[in-house]
């Protein structure tokens, strides 16, 4: 209903411009051509003020990831682009100077109107004769004084939809441009983990998506009682230092409405989180750490730092190591919780010196933060040759499968995303607890 409506205001506007121009004109003052020159003046000096230094959120194609660009604005004419990204040097952090204009075409256009070393390799044509095919001049849609929303022009006429922002950038926070692409991959690091399978967007209704592929930035989403194969989307995305934006919206979700909601933007939360800003519900996170935990390419070393093992685990490894010193003349060297893939089971597994060591034992997750073990010795393929001389000559050693194997644990941990360290806390008795991590 809303693009009739504004249809028929456009169709009613357009008679009143033909029978009355005399009052058209006395809603707009000055002419077309005024308008837009007075329009790429203002767009000119609000990219210079303020010392003209923006982030650049920069989509080439819907098949890859998004860019981030550091620009300085100057006076003259010039300006200074920067980069870190797998097109341009390597891989290393990049600067770049060349010219850039507001012009007139298709209404205000800002154009990079001459060859930059850090940009204009994604829209410049490649070996493959396409390249990325990126845009080098903008649309400006609306701007205020510290965002600026443009399309891409070479995009668009091409029928894509591909939207670039500019948003101020403190001076304060990121004195030089290598140190906001400093920050980044800081963030980036922390933020995400290829390591991590499953990450969980839940809705405002509580429907709830599996998300893999985040670490690339090539998102992929199914329903939590779908498949891939059978419910899959894609979605590219960009990340910044504060939350990631998708190119397009995430018009799956069944709150989706183009008039309204549109998930689209995601900003971190202090417990690392993405909250959508759109409808402050929508959010991304980690999976359940006891999903996380059961995940088969990880394994969970036991920390011994001061203070992130306690109880009977701090007791029982320091038995351990003083039992591994006096019987096999070693410096015992770890514990972890894992599988091995190779024989796709659950083990506890040890180096002791140069001997390394596996003791299989059942793995249960309870609910999504909780989970319990058991063992038994005498069940075929209960150990490794290692695993069963350690497990024998060692009375630490059967006293720590014990204790894990003792009731059901409770998983913690401080970063929603990231789960890593996490600790593991026996329900029975708080005072027993380790932390793990990968």
């Amino acid at each position: 209903m809303k693009k009739i409506f504004n249809l028929s205001a456009l169709i009613l506007m357009l008679s009143l411009a033909a029978c009355a121009p005399s009052e058209v004109d006395d809603i707009f003052d000055d002419s077309p051509a005024v308008r837009l020159d007075n329009a790429i003046k203002n767009y000119t000096e609000l990219l210079k003020s303020d010392g003209g230094r923006w982030l650049m959120e920069y989509f080439a194609n819907s098949g890859e990831e998004g860019y981030n660009f550091v620009m300085t604005f100057h006076n003259d004419g010039s300006v200074d682009i920067s980069t870190q990204n797998a097109y341009v040097n390597g891989g290393a952090f990049f600067t770049d100077r060349s010219l850039w204009e507001v012009v007139s075409d298709y209404g205000p256009v800002l154009s990079f109107n001459t060859y930059n070393k850090a940009f204009h390799v994604f829209s410049s044509p490649q070996s493959d004769g396409s390249g990325h095919e990126g845009d080098y001049e903008f649309m400006i849609l609306n701007a205020d004084n510290d965002k600026i929303v443009m399309r891409g022009k070479k995009s668009r006429e091409k029928g894509v939809v591909i939207d670039v922002l500019l948003t101020r950038l403190s001076s304060t926070e990121y004195p030089t441009d290598e140190d906001y692409f400093t920050s980044l991959t800081a963030v980036r690091k922390a933020a995400f983990s290829d390591r991590i399978n499953n990450y969980v967007l839940t809705t405002g209704s509580g429907k709830r998506y599996i998300c893999n592929d985040v670490t690339t930035m090539l998102w992929s989403f199914y329903p939590e009682d779908g498949t891939l194969l059978d419910n899959g989307e894609y979605m590219n995305a960009i990340i910044t230092t504060k939350g990631i934006r998708f190119m397009l919206p995430l018009d799956f979700l069944p709150e989706y409405d183009a008039n309204d909601v549109a998930a689209q933007n995601f900003e971190f939360q202090e417990d690392g989180s993405l909250l959508c800003t759109e409808d402050g519900v929508t959010k991304i996170t980690g999976p359940g750490l006891a999903d996380l935990f059961h995940q088969p390419q990880m394994g969970w070393t036991f920390s011994t730092k001061d203070g992130e093992m306690g109880g009977d685990f701090l007791t029982i490894y320091n038995q351990i190591v003083t039992e591994a010193k006096t019987k096999y003349k070693t410096t015992f060297n770890w514990l972890q919780l894992g599988y091995d893939n190779a024989k796709a089971k659950y083990r506890l597994y040890f180096k002791n010196g140069k001997y390394y060591g596996s003791i299989y034992i059942k793995h249960e997750m309870v609910d999504a933060n909780t989970i319990k073990f058991s063992f038994d010795p005498d069940a075929e393929g209960a150990f490794d040759n290692n695993g069963q001389n350690h497990y024998n000559n060692l009375e630490s050693m059967r006293a720590m499968v014990a204790l894990i194997c003792n009731g059901e644990y409770t998983l913690t941990a401080e970063h929603a995303m990231v789960a890593n360290p996490m600790t593991m806390t026996s329900k029975s008795n708080p005072a027993n607890f380790v932390v793990i991590g990968f």
